[in-house]
């Protein structure tokens, strides 16, 4: 694109670059820089670009572009580009702060210095890009393909990413109980049975051979999230309770102090009055065989009706399915939509076997910094009682 100055090929492929990539590598870097760079050497000379050169992209076929455009990469006013090392960039507001000009940087001996009348704080700031509705349903779709299907269509990689290994064909019988009995714990006007297991004394009946028990599950989930009144937070229950769990003698169960401290802090807050919460929880953790005597009043506490706990649905995913597809796609699903509100979910997964698979990277990317929510805990407080 550089030595051809084809301008549809360079707008392209920084456009799929900066979908794809989060940081560029030296080289990538050095090859943008010099596109910039040879366009602010031809518009120097009055060269005017135009727009009815042949491009190289007139005559392939490629895949649809995933994203949106970088925007313009020519520059028609004849002063061609200013380009800055070193800049900051204010996550907040998007404003940069402008570090040294390239021509400084080669002339000057003191590369490390910073010319203060450069250091333009807000005079160019990022603009925000939304995720589009197609976006929000890729998304969707994707995960339900990992679910349904065990992988994306045209994700050709064996893996699942991660580190979980190669990816499993769904369907066949694993050998592991399942049972879609429940009750609608809170007497709400919508169906918790659905999508949830609640009897935790009732005796499960093995899977199917074929994985239509699987395709049924997940459509009672969606139907039961459609139907859900709005929510705000999902919760990643396992991943809160085995947090900081890995210690010599630790039980095989879940900390369920632990995530009810975590459920607590929330409800508890201020501004937290019209929130409600989705608690998302695999149907092993709450087997007689190994959950303990002391967390029996928790689990009743969280399907009880007492405030707080009347602001809290709690979700047990049937078994045979990972319990991170559940809170990931309610959260894709109550997303995006503007008589909702924004969901953010609760978990310090970095979601990296999604991450592999999704084909739609940059989206899942941008999805998982501005709706994630990382979590940690303090030191014990006598006065509240919990971390």
């Amino acid at each position: 694109a550089t030595a051809l100055h084809d301008v549809l090929v360079a707008e392209r492929v920084l456009s799929d670059l900066m979908e794809r990539v989060l940081i560029p590598g030296l080289s990538t870097t050095e090859t943008i820089l010099n596109w910039f760079r040879s366009e602010t050497k031809r518009n120097g000379d009055g060269m005017v670009i135009s727009s009815s050169v042949s491009s190289a992209l007139e005559h392939v076929n490629l895949p649809p572009r995933e994203g949106r455009s970088i925007g313009q990469v020519t520059n028609t006013n004849g002063k061609g580009w200013v380009i800055y090392h070193g800049c900051t960039i204010d996550c907040k507001s998007g404003a940069l702060a402008l570090g040294r000009k390239e021509y400084d940087i080669f002339n000057d001996n003191n590369q490390n210095d910073v010319v203060d009348k450069d250091v333009e704080s807000g005079k160019f700031r990022l603009k925000p890009v939304e995720l589009s509705n197609e976006e929000w349903e890729a998304m969707r779709h994707m995960n339900r393909s990992i679910v349904l299907e065990g992988q994306v269509e045209g994700h050709v990689s064996q893996f699942q990413g991660g580190g979980k290994g190669r990816k499993r064909p769904r369907g066949g019988n694993d050998g592991r109980a399942y049972n879609s009995n429940g009750k609608n714990s809170k007497g709400n006007d919508y169906n918790k049975s659905d999508a949830i297991l609640n009897d935790r004394k009732a005796q499960p009946n093995r899977l199917p051979k074929d994985h239509s028990w699987r395709v049924n599950e997940w459509k009672k989930f969606e139907t039961f999230i459609k139907n859900h009144p709005p929510f705000n937070v999902v919760i990643d229950g396992a991943n809160v309770g085995y947090f900081q769990q890995n210690f010599g003698g630790a039980p095989k169960h879940v900390d369920y102090r632990q995530i009810d401290w975590l459920v607590r802090h929330l409800l508890e807050q201020p501004s937290s009055e019209n929130y409600h919460i989705m608690l998302f929880l695999h149907e092993r953790h709450f087997s007689p065989k190994l959950l303990p005597r002391w967390a029996y009043s928790i689990i009743d506490t969280w399907e009880g009706n007492c405030a707080p706990y009347d602001r809290l649905t709690l979700c047990r995913t049937p078994g045979g399915m990972n319990d991170d597809w559940f809170w990931m796609q309610a959260a894709l699903l109550r997303g995006g939509q503007k008589d909702s509100p924004s969901v953010l979910a609760i978990t310090n997964d970095e979601m990296r076997d999604h991450h592999f698979q999704m084909l739609a990277q940059g989206s899942f990317l941008r999805w998982k910094e501005r709706h994630q929510v990382h979590f940690d805990f303090g030191q014990y407080d006598k006065f509240l009682r919990r971390r």
